[in-house]
């Protein structure tokens, strides 16, 4: 959960990022720009949601015969940033806790139900003191008049235009201009859209990017009214007047609808936008800045998302105390890595050392009477029964597919793999055959990581990581890679990663 927040954060900052050059974009080309907030709103959404999620079946002429298995969207993706911004590579427990994504699960529920609560509160509250409010006729149109609220326009399904009693007494030329910006409101939905964008507010409430971009959707609904009333022949000059007047009568402020007035800086933005003119490059500079907005929306959706945990039974499925003891012990990885099996409770945990994807002691969840997920990364353990009273090994997956057989040790390998461990992290020397190792890994990627960084121009031995592997920094023409070996004791490779840089 954890790494999926801060995944869903580092979306959402490239789509803002894309939303606010779009909108610039826009006003260049005098063009509307709430669009763009509101479909960065969306994305910021349902696409890590979606990326981290959706699987899908590989197209025939791609699929080898015999075979039905599905990919994941995440599978597409190429940039693994959030593990730059994190080392999940030396996650501890608490980055892979049933009990902090429990209670983030909770958290982010508890604030979900408390905007609704707000909101609903807020309006009930809203439409009790609009019953207070007198109906009348302004420029020929049907409002309530209020104290001390507008103008603007409340109500969803029923929307309807209120003004304050102050607007009475302007002139009727202001009158006009007040109530063409509330009807040009109710003819572009705005109360839809900023109904909907609230909507997609309490799916997400803890991200502080999605606020900001509902209050970049809500300038952006103002600015576009503004460029629809004047597209109609308001005259410029009367009309900031108007809007000038409104902000000098600051009414009570309604965040949950479209209102006119607004904070004072950015009454000030919105005429010296309706004021400025379009310079000579606004084509090219509009062309460039939707060019940049794209390549950055690209971006987002090549970030890669955490691994999905397995689906947790949540208590619906119990194991046998007895079958769990038999679970309990050392399970060799590899010559330097080892999990630890060990009873908690009515459950099991794991320590994993020596591994690059997980360390630290981990909670894991049942889904049978020998199968087990470890979450937030996509990954489930087997154990294999031997008689005795004890499971003869572990069979490790990942993504479905096994990716390691771990024969079960006495006390004494286990000692033994620790030591091995801990002497190669303190040495910090490289395995014998890792330069070897290394031209043989780079030699079977060659043709991938060409295609999109170029050949090798040379390569470094950085040390030893925490969890034993040889760590390489491999320099080609358009960029680096990160290469993590580790060999057994014959020199032959027992895991290989590639990280890019």
């Amino acid at each position: 959960m954890l790494a999926w927040m801060i995944y869903a954060g580092l979306v959402a900052i490239a789509l803002s990022g894309a939303a606010l050059l779009a909108e610039r974009a826009a006003k260049h080309r005098r063009m509307p720009t709430r669009w763009a907030w509101i479909i960065a709103i969306a994305t910021s959404l349902f696409l890590p949601i979606t990326m981290a999620t959706v699987s899908m079946p590989p197209p025939r002429s791609l699929e080898p015969a015999g075979t039905s298995a599905s990919f994941t969207l995440r599978d597409t993706t190429s940039l693994p940033l959030a593990s730059t911004v994190i080392d999940w590579s030396g996650a501890k427990s608490y980055t892979s806790s049933v009990e902090v994504n429990s209670l983030l699960r909770d958290i982010w529920l508890a604030g979900s139900i408390t905007l609704v609560l707000f909101l609903g509160v807020g309006t009930a509250l809203f439409h009790r003191r609009k019953r207070s409010w007198a109906r009348g006729t302004l420029c020929g149109v049907p409002v309530l008049l209020s104290d001390n609220v507008g103008p603007a326009v409340v109500g969803l399904i029923r929307s309807r235009i209120v003004v304050p009693a102050w607007v009475l007494r302007e002139s009727p030329e202001q009158q006009s201009y007040v109530m063409a910006h509330e009807q040009s409101h109710l003819k572009a939905r705005d109360p839809l859209l900023v109904a909907i964008a609230l909507v997609l507010l309490v799916s997400m409430p803890w991200s502080p990017l999605l606020w900001w971009q509902f209050h970049r959707l809500r300038c952006a609904i103002e600015v576009d009214c503004d460029a629809r009333v004047l597209g109609d022949g308001g005259d410029v000059e009367t009309y900031c007047e108007t809007l000038i007047q409104v902000g000098q009568n600051q009414s009570e402020y309604i965040a949950a609808v479209t209102a006119m007035s607004e904070s004072r800086s950015f009454l000030e933005r919105r005429i010296r936008i309706m004021l400025s003119k379009p310079g000579k490059l606004a084509g090219a500079m509009a062309f460039g800045l939707i060019s940049i907005s794209l390549g950055m929306a690209i971006f987002a959706a090549r970030v890669t998302p955490p691994v999905s945990a397995a689906p947790l039974a949540n208590g619906a499925i119990t194991v046998n105390p007895g079958l769990l003891d038999e679970y309990v012990g050392f399970y060799e990885l590899s010559d330097y890595s080892l999990v630890t099996v060990a009873r908690k409770g009515d459950g099991l945990t794991v320590a994993p050392i020596g591994q690059f994807v997980a360390q630290g002691v981990i909670d894991v969840s049942p889904l049978g009477d020998r199968e087990f997920s470890i979450p937030s990364i996509d990954v489930t353990l087997e154990f294999i029964g031997g008689g005795g009273g004890q499971a003869r090994s572990l069979t490790v997956r990942e993504h479905g597919r096994i990716v390691m057989e771990a024969p079960r040790v006495g006390p004494a390998t286990a000692d033994r793999i620790r030591e091995d461990l801990a002497a190669r992290v303190k040495d910090q020397k490289p395995f014998p055959d890792s330069e070897n190792a290394l031209k043989q890994i780079l030699n079977a990627s060659d043709a991938h990581s060409a295609a999109r960084l170029g050949s090798v121009e040379s390569y470094k031995f950085e040390g030893v990581t925490d969890y034993g592997w040889d760590i390489y920094d491999v320099q080609y023409e358009h960029g680096a890679q990160q290469v993590f070996i580790q060999l057994n004791r014959n020199g032959a490779i027992a895991n290989s990663v590639m990280r890019r840089q």
